[in-house]
């Protein structure tokens, strides 16, 4: 048996051989062996920095990732499965190219190819400073006002980045606006960090990030705020009324050079009378300020004044026979009741005047045939400025027959046509 075997192992060998490439053509027909791109770029987790180090510039994290794997092997894969990481450790202040190193969660698979296969990066020593923080205001307090000194919650703050951004640092900078203010500034403002020029300088970071910042404003002497009263003569027109009266601006600064004139002020100014005799519409006028002498208007001289003015309402209630429309012709209408009685309101000048054509009532029977119906009335007003709050009764019933005479419409009202 064992000289068998030895004058036949090349033959054994050659049969193992056929069969093993049988197999493998076999499963490569089935799952073929496919080289592709991933379908997206892969993150490089750059690892192991020195802690004293920090990098610069823009760094390129992401390559393009050529695999090697069976078509089912592909089918699976993620992208959480690829690992690529750039090893830092041991570099000092420099740049370099460094080669990106991967692993694959799936066995089967292979990378071939890496494109970029090294990151480049620049690493610079990490350095912090202390520098002092100053306040800079901008823009004037309202006229009369003036700002005190500002104050910082804090005095300096510590930059951290690298050393070529930390070294451009001049100053650690607070922007402020006081524009127009008449009240103190108390707010949290960001510290921009800045170069020699005021420019903010990037790549670096502040701590504390930002500062409470607190001026005070005081108004000056011989200056005042005081409420604006306007002054009416007259009355509005008969059936008419104020509804309101706004002035603009309501409050104004007044000065003096002597402050005690300003002092012995009541709290308000009033303007110049504005007459509203006989007036029915809004008034909208420019008026000028009863000031006492030496005491005058910072800024605008006048103030902008409007008065509302608005009818009085009120309400009256009209009986009013009822007229038809819309009847189909050959038929009557007989409503019941044939009188409703119309609540109206509006303004009591234009009630006052209301003559008995000017309201009609009708009921429009337009496409009804024969038999009892229930109709809505409705009110046609003539005159502007009224409207009909309610009808009594709201519902009418109606008898339409062939042949009867239709009742006739009121004496002296005109029949309008369907609203």
């Amino acid at each position: 048996m064992g000289r068998w075997f030895w004058e036949n192992v090349g033959t054994l060998l050659l049969s193992f051989l056929l069969a093993l490439v049988v197999w493998v053509v076999a499963v490569n027909e089935e799952n073929p062996t496919e080289e592709r791109t991933f379908a997206e770029p892969v993150v490089v987790e750059l690892i192991n920095i020195p802690s004293d180090l920090i990098r610069v510039g823009l760094v390129v994290t992401e390559t393009t990732v050529t695999i090697r794997a069976p078509r089912s092997t592909w089918d699976a894969l993620t992208a959480e499965q690829i690992h690529l990481s750039a090893d830092l450790m041991g570099q000092t202040p420099g740049t370099y190219d460094i080669p990106v190193s991967w692993h694959l969660d799936q066995p089967t698979a292979r990378i071939i190819k890496l494109n970029p296969a090294f990151i480049r990066i620049t690493l610079e020593s990490r350095t912090t400073r202390e520098l002092p923080i100053q306040v800079e205001p901008s823009g004037e307090s309202a006229q009369g006002y003036e700002a005190g000194r500002p104050q910082a919650s804090a005095s300096t703050a510590t930059i951290t980045g690298p050393s070529s951004a930390v070294d451009r640092v001049s100053q650690i900078l607070v922007s402020i606006s006081l524009a127009n203010r008449k009240q103190d500034f108390d707010d949290e403002i960001p510290l921009i960090p800045v170069d020699s020029s005021g420019r903010p300088v990037s790549g670096v970071t502040v701590a504390p990030a930002t500062a409470r910042v607190i001026v005070p404003i005081t108004q000056k002497a011989g200056f005042r705020d005081v409420a604006v009263k306007v002054i009416t003569q007259g009355q509005v027109a008969a059936g008419y009324r104020i509804t309101n009266i706004t002035v603009a601006p309501p409050v104004i600064t007044v000065s003096s050079g002597d402050p005690l004139r300003v002092g012995d002020l009541p709290g308000y100014v009033e303007t110049q009378p504005l007459d509203i005799t006989n007036a029915s519409d809004d008034i909208v006028q420019r008026l000028t300020l009863a000031l006492p002498e030496g005491v005058a208007p910072v800024g605008e001289q006048s103030v902008l004044v409007q008065v509302n003015i608005a009818a009085i309402e009120g309400s009256l209630t009209v009986p009013r026979k009822l007229e038809i429309q819309g009847l189909e012709p050959g038929l009557t209408a007989l409503p019941s009741p044939d009188t409703v009685d119309v609540l109206l309101l509006g303004p009591l000048p234009v009630l006052d005047t209301l003559k008995p054509e000017d309201v009609i009532v009708f009921i429009d029977l337009e496409g009804l045939g024969p038999g009892t119906h229930q109709v809505t009335p409705q009110v046609s007003l003539l005159p502007e400025k009224l409207r009909a709050e309610n009808i009594l009764p709201g519902q009418i019933e109606v008898v339409i027959e062939r042949g009867r005479a239709t009742p006739s419409p009121t004496p002296g009202a005109t029949p309008t046509k369907k609203p």
